[in-house]
């Protein structure tokens, strides 16, 4: 599959890296770590990076005869002879202030002015190397305690709200609907994202600056690489696809482009454990990105994304009463371009979107036609008007159109005939319109103070409304960081064949959240508290007026014998929801949320990783009893009157994953090999009935599968 494929081709690239290494921190007189520093060789500047908020870099060179260089607009200049620097060890670097006065601020960073409001920060490397992520962004986030995705897809759903709240958006443009539709391990989705050519994602598991729209639960921010550091080819291959990336520098300029294609086929991997696939009949997946970066003068840049898929999927599903086959095919296609301008005080950018995709869905009686058109523009303004604080506004502008051609049963139960089938054409379309300001300013050296207003421009008889925030970040000490935050959101719903309307959802969050790294130990506890409001369709067949979630979570990390790393999440998630006048339990009503990774990591050997999920089964309406309908010789299904009283069994799984990877000077070739649920635990998934509604039997969840594939790599010079 295409992020297996992604994740050997990194794990290699990390491999086949320069001839030489340099690492450590940057930090003031007074220890405190420098942001935004630039590290490089003097013969080679475009290769270098610039330090982290901990004030970490990472410098690949050439050459030991040469001189490294740090600076920074608020430091003076340093210079070391690398022949004098101990390379097998980290190198500190003290920068002093400059003594003379700061005329003018030179911006020269592309991060997001709320990267330090972020729970979680993930580098490209952490996202191949994370032990459940298989090498997509999105799945790297499931393993964090914030992550509540409990269907065993990759669209997140961030501290118990619905995956429809929350918003993944790429490079400043908003995705919806970020999975793929199509199942190689029976319902583990994942996301449209080829890791390759991402440079980091944040992930706000609440209170979601402001910046970006649309959003009341969660947010994760994914921004695509802004320098290559060396041209490369992969080809692939594994037991259920192909695929080929390549990555090339173009001359002359300091840009490069990005070109990757996928084939994915069922046959191999359908055929060799066919018992443990019984919802799989077929599939295919045909994917083509391209991603262009080039920096068209010393103030401007610019960044385009293009990406094509053709996606079918056929096999077996059971809901209600009926059992039968089901196919879908799809076709989509996303570009995501931008511009960044950059001012002695600030950086302009303006970013543009489009979506279109076309998705026939066939099931019994009901067969759909969903045609979607997307086009999103903004334009924002990043201003730095001291060191110390930072203020961003925009307007954005999101238009969004649906179109549904179907054959439906008057009867929403009724999928096992065509008497009740009429034809039924919907389109709908929704303009959001929003201007907004958000400003980030440094109280001291330790503390953060973050605001953001956004409201709407009333267009298309929308109502009026705004969101508001407020978060403060204190660092107790080195490594020891608090973040309090807060707000009211909006955001509306995306459209789908159940719930064909655009509902505009609300929400008020409070979340506290506490990081510390001690040496070889990281520990993340918080506590979050959120009122939901707005249409909220449950199970398809009702709405919930309110939901109301407490959480608590701890994420600790602990890295021993070396080679050795333990992690474990869990959470306490107390949900309730109200329906007209009633409050019942809600579906993310957990006492306990665990994941726990054993993972080695031995660069000489290999590496292998052991993950543990457990969870309480979700709870379901179930449906107690059937009416006989004479007229049109069907039961129909009376659902128990009180909303989840019923609960799925335990959920429990364990996963291994083991890689080995082998350099041959510029050739490197990596081999890998999954077993997913390998004790093959029957986890319930859904519940449906005898034609009568008088058995209950139970859908599962992915049984055990393997997978198995090999890359191949070259480092073109």
């Amino acid at each position: 599959m295409r992020v297996l494929i992604s994740i050997s081709a990194l794990l290699i690239c990390c491999i086949c890296s320069a001839q030489y290494r340099i690492s450590g921190t940057v930090n003031d007189k007074r220890g405190n770590p420098v942001f935004a520093a630039n590290v490089y060789i003097k013969s080679d500047p475009g290769r270098g990076v610039a330090t982290d908020f901990d004030g970490q870099y990472n410098l690949q060179f050439t050459s030991l005869t040469d001189t490294l260089i740090v600076s920074h607009i608020s430091y003076k200049q340093r210079y070391f002879v690398v022949e004098d620097i101990d390379l097998s060890s980290n190198f500190t670097i003290v920068l002093y202030d400059k003594t003379r006065t700061i005329k003018e601020i030179i911006v020269t960073a592309g991060d997001p002015v709320s990267e330090q409001f972020s729970a979680v920060k993930l580098k490209q490397m952490q996202i191949y190397l994370n032990p459940v992520a298989q090498g997509d962004p999105l799945k790297a986030i499931t393993v964090l305690p914030a992550s509540t995705t409990v269907n065993e897809t990759a669209n997140p759903s961030l501290r118990g709200s619905v995956a429809d709240r929350s918003r993944v958006v790429l490079n400043g443009v908003p995705v919806y609907n970020p999975v793929r539709a199509n199942q190689l391990n029976n319902q583990g989705f994942f996301s449209l994202f080829n890791t390759s050519i991402i440079d980091k994602q944040y992930v706000y598991a609440s209170n979601p600056p402001l910046t970006q729209g649309n959003t009341s639960a969660g947010l994760v921010e994914i921004y695509t690489l802004q320098q290559l550091e060396r041209n490369q080819l992969s080809i692939s291959t594994s037991l259920a696809s192909t695929g080929l990336f390549l990555s090339h520098k173009i001359k002359g300029a300091k840009s490069f482009i990005q070109l990757y294609g996928n084939y994915q086929f069922s046959d191999a991997f359908v055929t060799i454990q066919r018992d443990k696939l019984p919802t799989i009949k077929s599939f295919y997946t045909k994917d083509i990105g391209v991603n262009l970066h080039s920096k068209t003068g010393k103030k401007t840049e610019m960044n385009s994304y293009n990406y094509y898929i053709d996606e079918a999927f056929n096999g077996n599903y059971n809901v209600y009463n009926y059992s039968g086959d089901i196919a879908t095919n799809k076709q989509r296609f996303f570009s995501v371009n931008n511009l960044k301008y950059y001012t002695t005080k600030g950086i302009l950018s303006i970013n543009n979107g489009i979506n279109i995709s076309d998705q026939t869905f066939g099931f019994g009686s009901i067969n759909s036609d969903q045609k979607v058109k997307q086009i999103y523009g903004s334009i924002n303004y990043k201003w730095l008007l001291s060191e110390s604080l930072n203020i961003q506004i925009g307007v954005t502008c999101d238009h969004q159109e649906h179109r549904f051609n179907d054959n439906i049963s008057m009867l929403y139960s009724d999928v096992n005939t065509n008497l009740l089938v009429h034809r039924a054409d919907t389109a709908i379309n929704n303009t959001i319109l929003e201007g907004y300001i958000y400003n980030k300013w440094s109280v001291t050296d330790r503390l953060w103070l973050s605001a953001g207003l956004r409201t709407n421009i009333p267009v298309n008889n929308i109502k009026s409304y705004y969101s508001a925030q407020l978060a403060l970040r204190y660092d107790l000490s080195k490594g020891k960081s608090l973040l309090l935050s807060g707000g009211k959101y909006n955001s509306f719903s995306v459209p789908n064949y159940y719930n064909k309307s655009y509902n505009l959802l609300s929400a008020y969050q409070l979340a506290l959240d506490f990081t510390m790294d001690y040496k070889n130990i990281t520990v993340k506890p918080a506590l979050y508290y959120k009122i939901e409001d707005g249409d909220n369709v449950i199970d398809n067949i009702y709405n919930a007026d309110k939901t109301e979630t407490f959480g608590v979570e701890l994420y600790a990390e602990y890295s021993f014998l070396t080679y050795l790393k333990l992690m474990f999440a869990n959470s306490y998630i107390n949900q309730s929801i109200r329906v007209g006048n009633k409050e019942y339990k809600g579906a993310s009503n957990f006492n306990y949320l665990l994941k726990t990774t054993l993972q080695y990591n031995n660069p000489k050997l290999f590496s292998v990783s052991v993950t543990y999920v457990a969870r309480p089964g979700t709870y379901y309406t179930p449906v107690n009893g059937a009416g006989y309908n004479n007229l049109y010789n069907i039961y129909q299904p009376n659902y128990d009157i009180n909303k989840y009283s019923s609960q799925y069994n335990s959920y429990n799984r364990v996963d291994i994953s083991l890689n080995r990877y082998i350099k041959l000077k510029r050739y490197a070739i990596v081999a890998f090999a999954t077993v997913n649920n390998i004790f093959n635990t029957k986890n319930q998934s859904s519940a449906y009935y005898n034609k009568d509604y008088t058995a209950k039997m139970f859908n599962h969840y992915q049984y055990r599968t393997v997978y198995v594939g090999v890359v191949w790599q070259l480092n073109i010079n």
